[in-house]
């Protein structure tokens, strides 16, 4: 039924109103500076206001040139015209969807008073008519690339009202086969330079994040069966193939996705390094990147997050071509039976599992065959993309560059240059090799392990090197002499933050 409750023609006389106010301020902010200054002339030059807002009008009737700017009352004149205008957009976007509703279309209720241009149905119906176009199309040697992506341009362009009511008519497999389609990347034919099939993979991830941010949450199912590349499988992991994570030795079960009742930030805003945890993924390597970069620029990784008013979250990423992209994922997360989050996560806040989750999505390295005590076994080392799988277990210098948009710098593997790097505000990370637990020093061992990422988190006056484990939950810091750190780590990275 059309939403109702809300009269629109008195609502446009308001806005309308609120122009003539804003038009008439300019007379209004005159006669107040001139009443103004006659009341200090007749007080004998005592203030006649005490308003910071209208001192200013004092013996001068045009402060708030040009209009917009300025003091009160005059520089009211643009708010007002702004906020009838937005009224106004309000009013044709709700006429329309119910114009749209009474059609038989569907559009969530949120949407219709959304502060935007009104949803066009010819845009709808050019989009469904676009994607079923492409059933049975023939498109030889010359690829598919120019269709799919003018089905692209028609889908990006909608608004989310206008793609609130395109995904409730869309049939499934119309959205399937355009997904497809834009996977089959290889190009091929016999005039190869003029075959371009699909749509290339970091364009394709942007036009996802696109569509999913102007998504309504009842639609976001349909949109992962489509689309299997907009949320990242756990299936592939050591904690779902083994049940228990391997370095912590902790059970996993009945993994599943979930919805967090934290927050993305404990402080709006703020990054604490000290929060973060890795999780039960084998991912040390990209969550001691992470972290060493959240230390060292907290504002760096505070400003690549953000919510959007749909609760899905964006997170700034690069790719392995060293492309930035804002990544759009759903807000759920992989929990264990219990609830509690068994990817990244910070203490009672969400933002690692989120940059966590689009690092999932992004990483183009695995090459399978890591050394996870599982060579060989192709259940578990197999190449593979677009899940928490394919982040698990792989090497020191390849996070870095997703996390800040450069690769890192490979150090000499003694504390007198891991210090000038880490005194330099550089985030510093260091892996350990295979290693017998027998040989580890005692106060190490309920944080020191073979083949795992820290990062390094400071030095003591006595010129010992502090590693933190990313474990995080109080996992304790390990502190070594340079003999120790050359003894037990390895391969330090410098990382170079963007700027």
């Amino acid at each position: 039924m059309p939403f109702a409750g809300f009269d629109i023609p008195k609502i446009r006389s308001l806005g309308s109103n609120l122009t003539t106010l804003g038009d008439n301020v300019g007379k209004l902010h005159s006669d107040i500076s001139a009443v103004l200054t006659q009341a200090q002339s007749l007080l004998g030059g005592k203030p006649a206001t005490t308003s910071p807002a209208l001192e200013p009008l004092l013996a001068n009737p045009f402060s708030f040139w040009p209009f917009g700017a300025g003091t009160l009352p005059g520089s009211l004149r643009g708010e007002l015209h702004d906020m009838s205008d937005s009224i106004t957009r309000r009013c044709n976007q709700l006429e329309k969807c119910n114009d749209l509703l009474a059609k038989g279309y569907a559009i969530d209720a949120a949407l219709a008073f959304a502060d935007e241009n009104a949803p066009d149905e010819k845009k709808i119906t050019d989009a469904l008519s676009a994607l079923a176009a492409l059933d049975d199309k023939d498109f030889g040697d010359d690829g598919n690339r120019d269709d799919l992506n003018a089905v692209k341009d028609k889908l990006n362009a909608l608004t989310p009202a206008e793609f609130d009511a395109f995904l409730a008519k869309v049939p499934a497999e119309d959205l399937r086969r355009y997904g497809d389609l834009a996977k089959k990347t290889d190009d091929s034919g016999m005039w190869w330079w003029e075959s371009h099939d699909g749509i290339p993979v970091g364009q394709f991830r942007d036009h996802l994040s696109g569509l999913l941010k102007k998504t309504g949450p009842s639609h976001w199912a349909k949109l992962e069966a489509a689309f299997p590349g907009m949320q990242p499988g756990f299936d592939t992991t050591d904690a779902w193939l083994q049940g228990y994570n391997s370095q912590l030795n902790q059970g996993v079960q009945g993994m599943h996705y979930g919805t967090p009742a934290d927050p993305l930030f404990a402080t709006p805003g703020k990054v604490d390094a000290s929060s973060i945890s890795q999780g039960q993924f084998g991912d040390c390597w990209y969550i001691a990147s992470l972290t060493a970069t959240a230390q060292a620029d907290p504002k760096f990784i505070a400003e690549g997050i953000k919510q959007n008013p749909n609760g899905t979250v964006d997170v700034r990423i690069w790719d392995k071509d060293g492309n930035q992209h804002w990544v759009t994922v759903t807000p759920d997360l992989p929990m264990d039976q219990n609830g509690n989050l068994v990817s990244a996560h910070g203490s009672k806040e969400t933002w690692p599992a989120y940059y966590e989750k689009a690092f999932a999505l992004m990483y183009g390295g695995d090459k399978g065959g890591s050394p996870d005590n599982h060579m060989g076994d192709k259940l578990y080392d197999r190449a593979e993309s677009g899940d928490y799988g394919a982040i698990e277990w792989d090497f020191t210098n390849m996070a870095p560059p997703y996390v800040t948009g450069h690769d890192s710098k490979s150090l000499d593997n003694n504390l007198d240059s891991i210090k000038k790097s880490f005194e330099s505000h550089h985030p510093v990370i260091v892996a350990t090799g295979s290693v017998d637990p027998k040989d580890v020093p005692n106060e190490w061992k309920s944080s020191f392990v073979s083949r795992h990422v820290f990062y390094v988190k400071g030095f003591t006056p006595d010129g010992k090197i502090i590693l933190g484990n990313p474990w995080g939950g109080g996992a304790p810091d390990v502190v070594a002499t340079a003999d120790q750190y050359e003894k037990y780590f390895n391969t330090p990275q410098e990382l170079q933050v963007k700027k």
